[in-house]
């Protein structure tokens, strides 16, 4: 047996080596996969946020930008039980002075065809549009893409989007959809509109100058990626609570986990 003895002390010698480092493979695994997303987050929301690559030049140069949801609470949620429309109203006032939206331009329409239980019709909101683009010099719209959340008010607001901007090629103001998959989301009746002015760093105020459009066109105006920074994202979490009658644990989760409160793929509609 104890010809043996050098043999096993060896054996187990090499087996302690090879755990240790087994561990020491999977924590290096552990901290790559860590550090990425954090690296990647910070460089997206803060190095390259007024990249031309990432945020195009009409969002960039953009001067009075549209915001169109479908439901009160969309504009944090994205971008329950029917509640008293004051209630609702009171709460998306608040919601876009978070933002620094001036009260005469957060609108929330309570028209008698664009309720929760109804199917809408695309042509009312066109005119709806219309009137407001040229209303408050509209040269950016944002709303849903043509999926909609799966969700048929959404849908028909960015039908109408689509529709009016080709109608109105030459003079209607540009127009990107938020690319959505799939969510757990409650729904509310009324259309909200919320117009914000002087927009850029991107869409939060930060103003870096009017700049004219690319010579030979942009290569990447098709898509957007909007990115929140840290307070960014404070500030829409801020918004979001400002919706009381709807807040709850799970919107709470929601709101932490989802990325539409982190960043927005937009693409041009």
């Amino acid at each position: 047996m104890p010809m043996y003895k050098p043999l096993l002390t060896a054996a187990t010698h090499l087996t302690r080596r090879a755990a240790k480092r087994r561990m020491s493979i999977i924590s290096s695994i552990l901290l790559i996969s860590l550090l990425f997303p954090i690296t990647l987050y910070l460089l997206l929301g803060n190095i390259l946020v007024n990249d031309p690559r990432l945020v195009p030049h009409a969002i960039r140069n953009a001067q009075n930008v549209l915001f169109i949801t479908a439901h009160p609470d969309d504009g944090a949620l994205f971008f329950g039980p029917i509640k008293h429309p004051e209630t609702h109203k009171l709460e998306t006032k608040s919601f876009c002075l978070e933002y620094s939206i001036p009260d005469k331009r957060c609108l929330i329409l309570q028209n008698k065809d664009l309720q929760f239980s109804k199917k809408w019709d695309e042509s009312i909101i066109q005119r709806i549009l219309e009137r407001h683009i040229r209303k408050w010099e509209i040269d950016l719209i944002i709303t849903f893409d043509a999926d909609g959340f799966g969700d048929e008010n959404h849908r028909a607001l960015s039908n109408a989007v689509q529709r009016y901007s080709t109608v109105h090629d030459h003079h209607n103001p540009t127009a990107f959809g938020d690319d959505f998959a799939t969510v757990w989301d409650q729904d509310f009746g009324g259309v909200g509109f919320c117009s914000a002015g002087g927009v850029s760093d991107p869409l939060d105020g930060k103003r870096v100058g009017v700049q004219p459009p690319p010579k030979n066109g942009d290569a990447y105006g098709d898509k957007a990626l909007i990115v929140a920074d840290w307070s960014g994202h404070g500030k829409a979490q801020a918004a979001l609570k400002k919706h009381t009658s709807a807040y709850s644990w799970d919107r709470a989760l929601y709101s932490s986990l989802s990325r539409y409160m982190w960043f927005n793929d937009l693409r041009r509609m």
